[in-house]
């Protein structure tokens, strides 16, 4: 029994360091194999919480605006729209539409509609066409505004025609006193109604008659055999030639106590 002594202790060491060894391997497996999970669940969270990874920004929040150029992926979608072309029928039934009013419906650009950006560009285009003819002050050419506001919306009606004709961008620009406020037609692309107010002090003369400025405004109606009208409060009409829609300009001034008049020149289209 002695001798065997040393024998025991021997392997009484070698299982006790087996134990040690095997349990710190084990530790170890362990730590890795939570590691792992742990990662693995963190991958899955910022998955399905739509976390954007640097190279995908994160989706504009709704009516907030971007200069042209932060954005890569908008400024190439902005130079894919092309505005749909529209007849004078069809026009007339959107209008018509608009004139019974309803509910306005906020709501995010549809397929084959302008986005944000496309509209408030469109609108910069058109201001800067306004400020070279001397409608509203030169300044505004540059396109540098104070402040832009815009939201897309539609009305809460059913129609017998393709109901995303129906939206628009209503875009505000606002630089000292001159506010400028367009309609924008989502799908065509095209101003169909505008409202221009500025201080009598920052008004540039001109001599460019109503006739000439309706041009101005819409450039893009049909004006084969347009008949042309004076109406009454300073209303001057242009009928197309299909006699279902007409464009309007009116100019007025507001006096405003102990301060220079304000001048509102009010662009729009309607139906006849």
């Amino acid at each position: 029994m002695k001798k065997s002594k040393p024998y025991v202790q021997i392997v009484l060491f070698l299982l006790a360091f087996g134990v040690v060894t095997g349990g710190w391997f084990l530790t170890e497996a362990l730590l890795l194999q939570r590691q792992e999970e742990f990662l693995h669940r963190t991958g899955q969270i910022a998955r399905q919480t739509g976390m954007p990874s640097a190279l995908q920004p994160a989706e504009t929040p709704f009516f907030s605006w971007n200069q042209p150029g932060e954005r890569g992926g908008d400024l190439a979608e902005s130079t894919l729209f092309e505005g749909q072309p529209l007849s004078e029928e069809i026009m007339a039934e959107v209008l018509s539409v608009w004139e019974n009013g309803g509910n306005e419906l906020p709501h995010e650009p549809q397929k084959g509609q302008m986005n944000m950006e496309q509209a408030i560009e469109t609108g910069k285009e058109w201001i800067a066409v306004m400020a070279e003819c001397g409608i509203v002050p030169e300044g505004l050419a540059e396109g540098d505004f104070d402040k832009v506001a815009a939201r897309l919306c539609t009305l809460d009606t059913q129609v017998d025609f393709d109901e995303g004709l129906l939206s628009c961008w209503l875009v505000q620009y606002t630089e000292n006193d001159v506010v400028v406020s367009l309609t924008v037609h989502a799908s065509s692309g095209n101003i169909w109604k505008a409202s221009l107010s500025m201080k009598e002090s920052d008004r540039v003369p001109n001599e460019y008659s109503h006739e000439e400025m309706l041009k101005m405004a819409f450039p893009f109606i049909d004006r084969g055999n347009a008949e042309t009208a004076d109406l009454i409060n300073h209303v001057f009409c242009e009928i197309m030639p299909g006699g279902l829609v007409y464009a309007a300009v009116k100019e007025y001034q507001i006096a405003v106590k102990n301060q220079d008049p304000v001048i509102v020149i009010d662009f729009w289209l309607g139906t006849v």
